[in-house]
């Protein structure tokens, strides 16, 4: 997996074409998210990290409520460049959506008082690196 990985990257390349045809399984797909998100550095280690892997139907829906959304807020004269970008991203195979848990952020300020006013940051930073 590691050198499947390093090849990945050094290959990565921003793809505007996006389709629903990928080389990697979707069991390979979650193992590959699930084994970062365990091995991500996190502040005091607290694995604040947690991600959502929609594919298939899930992934469609996804994109069905994103284009909903947004067509109560861009004005329909606007709408047509909005409803474009979102059918891009609907066409890919699947979506990845990455948040923190406060509720791990707000137990680390309580425990390590001197480092409060930090957590936000640390946690940003293992977002980042995830």
């Amino acid at each position: 997996m590691a050198n499947d990985f390093r090849t990945a990257m050094l290959r990565r390349r921003s793809y505007y074409g996006i389709g629903s045809t990928s080389p990697v399984s979707d069991d390979e797909i979650r193992d590959i998210v699930n084994y970062a998100v365990l091995y991500t550095p996190s502040a005091f280690n607290s694995q604040s990290a947690r991600v959502v892997l929609l594919l298939g139907d899930e992934h469609g829906k996804l994109w069905e409520i994103v284009r909903e959304a947004l067509r109560k807020i861009v004005p329909a004269d606007y709408f047509q460049p909005t409803d474009a970008k979102v059918s891009s991203f609907a066409a890919g195979r699947g979506t990845v959506l990455f948040y923190e848990d406060g509720g791990v952020i707000k137990d680390l300020q309580t425990n390590f008082p001197l480092y409060a006013d930090m957590m936000p940051g640390f946690s940003e930073n293992s977002s980042g690196m995830l």
